[in-house]
């Protein structure tokens, strides 16, 4: 009997400890597995493997490569359109490159050898505002003649302080008081600088039909005693000698 009990003392022993291994094994499995709904979904557990996009899951790798795609394709789009050079803008916004745009123009001088105007021809900028170009016949004007046959008909340190129209075709001329200071006076040579001014702009600019004179931007009795600063003055050719061969 006492060997019977030994025995069965020893076998539920082992039966007890093989429980409790089977026990302790599914605890250490049950602890190793992930719970229910534990992991996100889209979301790595661990370290990404290699080679695995750094970007989100589900279709985010392939938007990332097609925007990259995009960006480099248009930049090479772009690499391969010439470049558009803007016109050079000369006075009045026109736009213009050596003899492009340009017209020819009629000044009237002085003749060395009468009281006559001569005319030369001389070429301006053909910008988009007549003043503009009303502005750089008087200049022209005050640089004085190319040919040596004609006579400055005003002082070289005149100034051409403004030029502006109305719309009854008035064209007001501001010249500085070096005209009248330096003047050399005389009624010929009074008319001869004031129909330069005014044969040359109504010539070439028919939208000009008068022309007002201002010496610092303000009206004066006489240029120098002789021709009334205080009217207007119309185109007047008769004192134009036209049949004279033209220089340039």
């Amino acid at each position: 009997m006492t060997r019977n009990r030994i025995l069965l003392g020893a076998a539920g022993a082992a039966i007890l400890a093989l429980l409790l291994t089977a026990l302790l094994l599914r605890g250490h499995r049950s602890a190793g597995e992930p719970a229910a709904g534990g992991v996100q979904e889209g979301t790595l557990s661990g370290p990404a493997p290699e080679g695995a996009a750094s970007g989100p899951l589900a279709g985010g790798e392939g938007t990332s490569t097609g925007g990259e795609a995009a960006a480099a394709g248009a930049a090479a789009e772009e690499a391969a359109t010439p470049a558009v050079t803007a016109p050079v803008s000369g006075a009045g916004g026109a736009a213009f490159s050596g003899e492009q745009n340009r017209r020819e123009v009629t000044l009237f001088f002085q003749e060395s050898s009468s009281d006559a105007l001569g005319p030369e021809r001389r070429k301006i900028f053909l910008t988009a505002s007549s003043a503009d170009q009303a502005k750089q016949i008087v200049q022209e004007l005050i640089n004085g003649p190319q040919d040596k046959e004609l006579l400055a008909t005003l002082p070289a340190q005149t100034r051409l302080r403004g030029l502006y129209f109305d719309r009854a075709g008035t064209a007001y001329v501001d010249l500085s008081d070096d005209l009248v200071a330096l003047h050399p006076g005389g009624s010929d040579e009074e008319i001869a600088t004031i129909f330069s001014i005014v044969d040359s702009l109504t010539y070439n600019l028919p939208e000009i039909k008068r022309v007002h004179f201002l010496i610092n931007g303000e009206e004066r009795d006489t240029l120098k005693a002789h021709l009334d600063l205080r009217r207007d003055y119309r185109q007047d050719l008769s004192i134009v000698d036209m049949d004279r061969r033209q220089g340039g």
